[in-house]
């Protein structure tokens, strides 16, 4: 028993899991990477030490959404052909995904409402379930998350989640404040803005201790080439064998082609960030640093972490993940029809006034807040697409929910919960519950035993609350 990370946790008789994350590899000139589950090639599989894992995601958006144009009007069985036809909603976008979503309403964060600064105390109690302590950027966690306690129970050691960021790191007012460890008095864990930092670990570029490995991060960087291409033989004997089946070559060939796909994507987004004239290549760009803009370059920054945490999961590189999606106080201007008459940055949207501290009421605001929901369930559908593509869904928990529940009010009553995948049938799906007006202590006892399929105080008393253990009608 690892007894520093379990006196860290509060609970000494929980022990951290051992030998579960074995991975395998394709290595070729000083590149490794990783490989997904292998059906035919047990010995040559990232997961085939253990029972089937279980991976979590928790995603944590900012700034409300406008409720009345969100979820469905009435509770009940999600079907694809009845989500999408409610197009007055947000997320009739995920839609092609209906018969692996469970939408939740009805629950609400320990504080009763915001007493300082609502982004702040919204954002340390979305997965601690207990009370903030403080206001504004320097509001803290009265505990620890629920993305630390199941990365104790369930990665190799105890090793920590990954823990991302999509904004303004560098000059947000809020930045990150979601995943939180030690008991008591949470500390804040530190979050990566950068897509390249996963990339480079993924694709052995770096070592543990974040720097370059060796030369092939530069060459690659150099030549412009993919990492396939310097694993291209070793991938195609592998294709060769005749142990693989028809869906292990078609699992393989979409592996290696969502790689190639990431470090495109990550190519155009460091060719924006590039300064003009410069002779620096796009993956430098990132390399030496996301230069984020306010100018929905978000979006992108999160389709990609999400791309990344697909590939991490398949990979049984980490089994959980948090992305925290927005600043406290997004500055982000977005491109939708109703702000290009506002020009205003998504903060004052939320508020429905220019003001970082009023609330308003006005309505081009308010539809230009039920724009942005549909750009960021596009956002999540993004994500999910990956999940699905990778066989993920069943043995996965991706939960996405908000940091407030509306923008205006800064409630936190009724924040609305997406969750999809259902944990290898632990959870509901395909269906819209009302959890009953419940803290959302228990929405984490539910989630917590889905991942770590062992009763432990954890999936009984996380958190502060009225009520014990799970959402009944949230499990399956």
């Amino acid at each position: 028993m690892n007894t520093k990370i379990v006196t860290n946790l509060a609970h000494p008789h929980v022990a951290p899991r051992r030998g579960i994350n074995r991975r395998a590899f394709l290595r070729a000139g000083g590149v490794a990477i990783a490989l997904p589950f292998l059906e035919g090639l047990p010995s040559r599989s990232a997961w085939a030490a253990d029972k089937p894992p279980v991976f979590s995601l928790y995603i944590v958006a900012a700034c409300g959404v406008v409720g009345k144009k969100f979820f469905p009007d009435q509770t009940g069985p999600l079907t694809t052909d009845g989500l999408a036809a409610m197009t007055d909603k947000a997320t009739h976008v995920l839609a092609p995904h209906a018969k692996d979503l469970l939408f939740i309403r009805g629950i609400n964060f320990p504080m009763g409402g915001p007493t300082n600064c609502g982004h702040a105390q919204g954002l340390c109690q979305s997965l601690t379930a207990r009370p903030a302590q403080g206001g504004g950027k320097t509001a803290s966690s009265g505990g620890v998350s629920a993305d630390v306690v199941i990365a104790q129970l369930v990665n190799e050691g105890g090793a920590d989640p990954l823990t991302l960021y999509a904004g303004n790191r560098k000059n947000g007012y809020i930045a990150e404040r979601i995943s939180f460890k030690g008991a008591g008095s949470g500390q804040v864990r530190s979050a990566d803005d950068n897509p390249y930092t996963l990339y480079s670990k993924l694709v052995g570029l770096t070592s543990s201790g974040g720097g370059s490995g060796n030369q092939l991060a530069e060459e690659l960087i150099r030549s412009r080439k993919s990492v396939n291409d310097f694993v291209g033989e070793e991938l195609n004997s592998l294709m060769r064998m005749s142990a693989l089946s028809s869906a292990d070559k078609h699992r393989l060939q979409q592996h290696f082609d969502a790689i190639r796909d990431t470090e495109v994507t990550m190519g155009e987004m460091g060719s924006a960030c590039s300064q003009a004239g410069l002779a620096t290549s796009e993956l430098e760009a990132l390399e030496g640093g996301l230069a984020f803009k306010t100018n929905g370059m978000i979006e992108d920054v999160a389709k990609l972490h999400l791309e990344l945490v697909a590939l991490a999961f398949a990979c049984n590189f980490n089994r959980v993940a948090t992305l925290q999606h927005g600043d406290g106080t997004d500055q982000t201007k977005y491109a939708v029809p109703s702000n290009a008459q506002l020009n205003w940055p998504f903060h004052h949207i939320s508020h429905r006034v220019q003001s970082d501290a009023q609330s308003g009421s006005n309505p081009t605001a308010e539809q230009a807040h039920a724009e942005i929901d549909v750009v960021r369930m596009q956002t999540l559908l993004h994500g999910l697409d990956q999940f699905k593509s990778r066989d993920l869904f069943d043995k996965s928990i991706v939960m996405w929910t908000n940091h407030v529940a509306e923008g205006p009010s800064h409630s936190f009553r009724n924040v609305p919960t997406i969750i999809a995948g259902s944990g290898g049938g632990y959870l509901k799906q395909g269906e819209y519950i009302d959890a009953g007006n419940v803290t959302n202590n228990r929405l984490f006892n539910g989630l917590i035993a889905a991942a770590v399929r062992d009763k432990t105080e954890w999936t009984e008393n996380f958190g502060e609350g009225e009520g014990s253990g799970p959402i009944d009608d949230m499990l399956a």
